[in-house]
């Protein structure tokens, strides 16, 4: 019997084996052809796809459409699976394939309304324009209609389809989101709604204290003057940030009368509402529609000088966006060469364009404006529905009628209604809410109507991006920003000829009245868009005399513009960091008097010196008292940092613990634990906020309402740091000299299917980091999942125009296939900040390369 039952053990084993080798070489059966000929309809002549000795492929085509072709199939090769998952959601399609689970986010992106806006922005779209988006769709084409069942990404065979033909509209969706993953402004405009309702105007004010006066600005004011714009009338603003001992900007202080008592809970939450309502279905899908509403970090660093200060004579160019992860990256790089035209840099799976990198005569990068683009108009219904109020009269309410269907469920009818200010959101967020199973559900939301530059008819950004790939110097380029529209980007720029310069294109919008700050009365007409800012008064500066252009999301112009471009400029550390090493400041290894290289640049990229860090932590340290001994050892460890943010210390483990933990001492008793959750995550505001309330020892923020204690700073200041160090011990154990913050600081990668936990080790990828969200390496921690970093830099580049020596970097691989060696072979080098050579002559492409696919006309 024994024997028997080993047998049996054994031949189970065997089969299990055996299926698992089976199906690892099925799934195997899908890795793209890298070498060979095949043949293909669509092309005029051969295309050789080269993949470097970095698996960057490089097509190399008789003329640009066919070159379009080329990169449209080479997308397809490596990130067909992505390029799915992506439009379904832009088009909101993913219950077809993923299930009930995700109808409440169908049910927001088909309310918002991001396909219909693709579908009336192409058909706006000029023939010139057209011709080569449909050269680049006829490449995805020749791929999707060649390979089928074993032949498609393994997602498609655990799914159970297959994909449609692409379309031009596909295309443009995907624009759309990344608009929306840049234009976060709406959910600022949720929390001032909340705050304002829970503790009033003032204390709003002190929990989101402008970006002060004297704040570091991307042009000066001399340049901002030279370049003729008219300066605005002051108004009252935030006081300047006064110098401290130590170089950092000290806070004035606000002392606000007593809390009579806590309101927290009390008041309906339209934040709490929104985060519930896309709470469920798919997990990156959730991250990605929410994006800038639950942390700061979307932005980027960028910065270019000119020859002055370089080693070769020519210009240097920098720039490193920040995204949110997830597997397949954002990015993918690309080269094509066609007859003169001739591009390279970082690409967005499913579009025809290098949206940063360079051609044979110009380079250029960007960083995110956070330009105020966005407005939430609170409408006044008829008892029906079918109306709003405008100036006193009633207007009819167009209808659209939306069909979503489900995976193994009937489908569901949606109609979405939209007023003159746009599509009612809040219809989305209420049934979510209401069909959610989660209890207690929030209060339903006020009717409110969306106003968004990316959903109006015409939209000029991908054609921009195509009119700049092809830009030969300054002329041509700025004339190819004056038909972007959005998401409102801060573009440097350089080219061969020993220029930079820099542009902050888009519509942003001009209002009758009020800045965007908070959902404004639709029913009045007070603040509706009368137009644009005009593009020749947007910022923007060439061959500035400082020799340097550096942007990190702070403010655009100084004070004096006379234009409301926004309000949620980030707290310039990063930009004070990047100028103050270009400028000549002693650094890590750079030199006193700049002549700077592409080594100098990447030393910068991997910059973790925390400003942030360095200006709060002698405020923190002014509150330590009542301290025990077991306090001590962490202490001692914080006073000696240097404040540099580096993954094996443990002292940058201990303040950023101490600085989360110190917002909800703070604010938790007064705001709720929702309204917190909304509030926490924005670190610019926060960090301002804390430092005003340290500047003394009695502030009402301080004090825990719903203790009969009046607690004081130096109480919630230890209390914090006691929370933040017995949640390190957790994580870490309890030897202090072991704890290192890459341990904690994990950058997660999570693929679309990665909440099926049997696939997660297979499909997702997580790595330790330093920095945080001030150093110039930012590593943002998520503020609701402490210390896990959910956006980073997944593109690299630095640029330099003498052709001697330009580098770029994704951050996890070239290919989407789990099974690819080059799935994740940049990850190690990413964290690093190890570049990868950008090759742009056929011979240096050859030299070592993994293979090459001719694709011969049919």
């Amino acid at each position: 019997m024994r024997r028997w039952i080993l047998r049996t053990i054994a031949a189970i084993v065997l089969l299990a084996a055996v299926a698992a080798a089976g199906g690892y070489h099925y799934l195997r059966r899908s890795l793209p052809q890298i070498d060979g000929t095949t043949t293909i309809a669509g092309i005029s002549a051969p295309i050789d796809i080269i993949r470097d000795a970095d698996a960057i492929p490089h097509i190399f085509a008789a003329n640009k459409l066919d070159g379009l072709f080329g990169l449209g199939y080479v997308h397809a090769q490596d990130r067909l699976w992505q390029m799915e998952f992506q439009r379904r959601i832009g088009h909101g399609r993913l219950s077809e394939v993923l299930g009930a689970a995700t109808l409440p986010q169908d049910r927001f992106l088909r309310t918002v309304g991001f396909g219909r806006a693709a579908r009336s922005a192409w058909a706006s779209t000029p023939d010139w324009a057209k011709q080569q988006v449909n050269a680049y769709v006829a490449g995805v084409n020749a791929f999707i209609t060649t390979h089928h069942g074993a032949g498609l990404p393994p997602e498609f065979t655990l799914l159970r389809f297959e994909p449609e033909p692409w379309t031009p509209e596909d295309v443009v969706v995907w624009v759309k989101m990344m608009a929306w993953d840049l234009s976060g402004n709406y959910s600022f405009e949720l929390l001032r709604h909340d705050l304002l309702r829970t503790v009033g105007e003032e204390r709003m004010n002190q929990l989101m204290p402008a970006y002060a006066v004297d704040g570091l600005s991307i042009l000066s004011d001399a340049t901002h003057v030279a370049r003729g714009f008219q300066p605005r009338e002051r108004g009252p603003e935030r006081a300047a940030l006064q110098p401290t001992p130590n170089g950092a900007r000290a806070f004035p202080a606000a002392v606000p009368a007593p809390f009579t008592g806590a309101t927290a809970g009390k008041q309906a939450s339209a934040s709490a509402a929104l985060f519930a309502s896309l709470s469920g279905g798919d997990a990156v899908v959730r991250d990605f529609l929410l994006g800038g509403a639950t942390t700061e970090g979307l932005g980027s660093n960028n910065w270019v000088v000119d020859g002055t200060l370089t080693a070769s004579g020519k210009p240097l160019l920098a720039n490193d966006p920040h995204l949110g992860t997830r597997l397949p990256s954002t990015w993918y790089l690309a080269h094509v060469s066609a007859g003169d035209f001739d591009v390279i840099g970082g690409t967005f799976p499913g579009t025809p364009a290098v949206a940063l990198g360079r051609n044979r005569f110009i380079a250029w990068g960007a960083t995110n404006v956070a330009a105020d683009v966005e407005d939430l108009y609170r409408e006044h219904l008829n008892a029906a529905g079918t109306s709003s109020e405008f100036r006193g009269a009633q207007e009819p309410i167009t209808v659209i009628p939306e069909t979503i269907v489900i995976k193994g469920a009937a489908s569901v009818q949606l109609n979405v209604r939209v007023t003159r200010h746009g599509p009612l959101v809040s219809d989305a967020i209420n049934a979510n809410n209401a069909e959610s199973k989660t209890n207690p559900k929030p209060q339903p939301v006020e009717p409110l109507a969306f106003r968004w530059t990316a959903l109006d008819r015409d939209d000029g950004t991908l054609a921009a991006f195509l009119k700049v790939n092809e830009a030969r110097n300054w002329t041509e380029f700025t004339s190819a920003l004056s038909g972007y529209v959005v998401p409102s980007q801060n573009f440097v720029y350089a080219d061969v000829d020993g220029h930079i310069g820099y542009y902050a294109p888009g519509h942003i919008p001009l209002r009758a009245s009020g800045d965007g700050s908070r959902p404004a009365e639709g029913w009045t007409g007070d603040a509706e868009w009368t137009g644009w800012v005009p593009f020749e008064e947007l910022p923007h500066t060439f061959d500035p005399p400082e020799h340097i252009i550096v942007t990190a999301n702070n403010r655009p112009a100084p004070a004096t513009y006379r234009f409301n471009l926004g309000l949620e400029w980030t707290e310039p550390y990063r930009a004070r960091r990047i100028v103050d090493l270009l400028a000549g400041s002693k650094g890590p290894g750079l030199q006193s008097t700049p002549r700077f290289t592409p080594d100098d640049f990447a030393r910068i990229q991997r910059d973790t010196l925390s400003l942030h860090a360095r200006a709060l932590v002698p405020l923190l340290l002014k509150h330590i008292g009542g301290m025990t001994p077991g306090d001590q050892p962490a202490l001692d460890l914080v006073r000696r940092w240097n404040f540099d943010a580096t993954g094996d210390s443990a002292a940058t483990a201990i303040f950023q613990a101490w600085f989360l933990q110190l917002t909800r001492v703070l604010v938790t008793d007064k705001l709720g634990p929702i309204t917190t959750e909304a509030y926490a995550g924005k670190f610019s505001f926060v960090s301002r906020f804390i430092a005003n309330t340290l500047a003394s020892n009695d502030s009402p923020w301080c004090d825990d309402v719903t203790t009969a204690k009046k607690e004081t700073c130096d109480d919630a200041v230890l209390g914090a740091l006691r929370a933040g160090v017995a949640n390190l011990r957790h994580r870490m154990g309890d030897d202090m000299t072991k704890w290192r913050w890459d341990t904690v600081h994990l950058a997660m990668f999570p693929h679309a299917l990665d909440s099926v936990a049997a696939l997660r080790p297979l499909l997702s990828r997580s790595v330790g980091i330093g920095g945080d969200w001030s150093t110039v390496n930012v590593g943002v921690s998520a503020a609701d999942h402490p210390y896990e970093v959910h956006t980073i830099p997944g593109y690299r580049e630095i640029i330099d125009l003498s052709g001697a020596d330009s580098r770029f970097l994704d951050a996890v691989g070239e290919s989407g296939h789990p099974f690819s060696t080059h799935y994740d072979d940049f990850l190690n080098d990413w964290r690093a900040v190890k570049h990868r050579k950008m090759r742009m002559d056929r011979a240096d492409v050859e030299r070592g390369a993994l293979g090459t696919l001719t694709l011969t006309p049919r």
